[in-house]
């Protein structure tokens, strides 16, 4: 419950102030580079610190890092909750990513501490089954909280929730024994944090300025020799940050890599299935929140089950599924109309939903199982970061090929909608950006009928782009089936010491 209680905050975190931030930015008088940093450095700070966060766990021990992670993160949603500033929420954000890393990490670690080998795939199936039931319950809770109360009870509620979990970890999370001493490896630290810090800072600039950005490529450029500079530290180093012999194991490198994928397609296919519930097909919040409910509940269910699956059958199976049912749904959503029935939108988003809860859970699971439990830490760290560093890939590289094929599409739509080529140009270049997001472009002194379909134009673009890009996704989900072949096949061994899943 302790575990459940940590994971639980940090999951429905990352979804409720999606629903707080706009009411956020209003009331505190946020400018959109403002509200924008309120989300960036919450990722930024949780991103850059995840495989450290294991670390300190692994050698100061577990239980007392994640208890401090859940105190800390309590403290710091406080500080965003009572906030008088945008940048006093600004901190209190980048507090919840620094802090939020020691538990996410710490809670995997932890459970593996906890069960015996024979039970623990059901005890990770239940931690991720968890993360999706808190994040699917993130925008519910918050809307009600947000309409019902204040955007501030979107992070005090945190604080009472925390307490609940401290008082419970004291009593029941048993204690593990921290690693022995040596000297922290600090190059090893410094180096990994800027290299992921110049990393996603670049790949979430990128799809507000472009890829080609000034600010951009020197971003990514800095991330590989920064990252390269790590690994030849790390090559060296007596007690590493990160023992890459870790991904000498094949099961572990292929598992992180269908992490990073599966991520990249989560997080991808929603940004724009979101959108064009909203923006095209003109959802309200909630109606939106209900067509995405399928997805959430067969995760759920993928995950709840995987551990069962794995005893059975052992990992390489349900990955291999998982990453088919991924592909068939995104193929399912390449058929998508504008107000369309019900069922339309059900089916790819449920087929999604299971595969990827699979895959999730099962990616968690080789990883661990693979790892030397003095490394868990460190595991959990990599899975973690793989997590975040895939989450902002999908939303990256799909934005790109969503901007490159409306870009493509929207001059042709214009004409065929009835919009005189002399206005075609001046609609088809910078324009082209907003309608990537569903947003028609404004164009003054036309009358009713072009600005009727202007906004025809955009959402048959909207929809073709939406369309390239689910198509894009099932590649890359074919891609993951080819990579999951890679991750051995076996079944848990009782010592939870040896390499397990061979």
């Amino acid at each position: 419950m302790t575990i459940a209680i940590g994971v639980f905050l940090v999951a429905l975190d990352g979804t409720i102030t999606a629903v707080a931030n706009p009411v956020l930015g209003a009331q505190l008088g946020a400018s959109l580079g403002g509200l924008q940093w309120v989300t960036n450095i919450y990722l930024l700070a949780l991103a850059s610190t995840l495989v450290l966060a294991g670390r300190l766990g692994d050698r100061w021990g577990r239980r007392r890092v994640f208890l401090i992670g859940v105190t800390g993160f309590a403290i710091a949603s406080a500080v965003v909750g009572l906030a008088v500033s945008v940048e006093m929420a600004v901190v209190g954000r980048g507090l919840q990513g620094l802090f939020g890393s020691l538990i996410i990490t710490n809670a995997i670690s932890l459970l593996r501490l906890s069960f015996p080998p024979e039970r623990l795939p059901i005890a990770l199936s239940t931690f991720a089954a968890v993360i999706g039931a808190s994040s699917a319950a993130g925008p519910i809770i918050g809307g009600v909280l947000v309409e019902q109360l204040s955007w501030r009870w979107a992070f005090l509620i945190n604080a009472p929730i925390a307490v609940v979990g401290v008082v419970a970890g004291l009593r029941l999370l048993r204690r593990g024994e921290a690693a022995p001493g040596g000297r922290f490896d600090v190059p090893g630290v410094a180096l990994l944090m800027a290299t992921m810090l110049a990393l996603v800072f670049g790949l979430i600039t990128a799809p507000e300025t472009s890829w080609t950005a000034p600010v951009v490529v020197a971003c990514l450029a800095l991330a590989l020799v920064l990252g390269v500079a790590f690994v030849l530290v790390e090559r060296r180093a007596k007690n590493p940050l990160l023992p890459l012999s870790l991904f000498a194991d094949r099961s572990v490198s292929a598992a992180a890599g269908l992490t990073v994928l599966t991520f990249f397609s989560l997080v991808g296919s929603l940004f724009f299935v979101l959108l064009f519930l909203q923006q095209v097909n003109g959802d309200s919040p909630i109606e939106a929140g209900l067509h995405v409910l399928p997805l959430s509940i067969a995760n759920v269910v993928a995950s709840s089950l995987a551990g069962r699956i794995v005893l059975r059958f052992g990992v390489r199976m349900p990955l291999v599924s998982g990453m088919a049912l991924a592909a068939l749904g995104f193929l399912l959503f390449g058929f998508v109309e504008i107000q369309g029935p019900f069922l339309q939108l059900a089916a790819p988003f449920a087929v999604l939903g299971l595969g990827l809860g699979l895959v999730m859970t099962c990616g968690m699971q080789a990883i661990l199982m693979n790892t030397p439990e003095v490394h868990t830490g460190a595991a959990s760290g990599v899975h973690q970061t793989a997590n975040q560093i895939g989450g902002v890939l999908g939303t990256s590289v799909l934005g790109a090929v969503m901007a490159g094929a409306v870009a493509g599409q929207f001059p042709d739509r214009l004409r065929v909608s009835g919009v005189p080529e002399s206005l075609i140009s001046e609609l088809a270049g910078e324009s082209s950006r907003a309608v990537a997001q569903g947003v028609p472009p404004t164009i003054t002194g036309v009358g009713a009928e072009i600005t009727s379909a202007i906004s025809i134009a955009t959402d048959e673009a909207f929809l073709s782009g939406m369309h390239t890009t689910m198509f894009f996704g099932a590649a890359f989900a074919l891609v993951g089936m080819v990579i999951a072949l890679f991750v051995q096949q076996g079944r848990p061994l009782p010592d939870t010491d040896t390499v397990i899943v061979h």
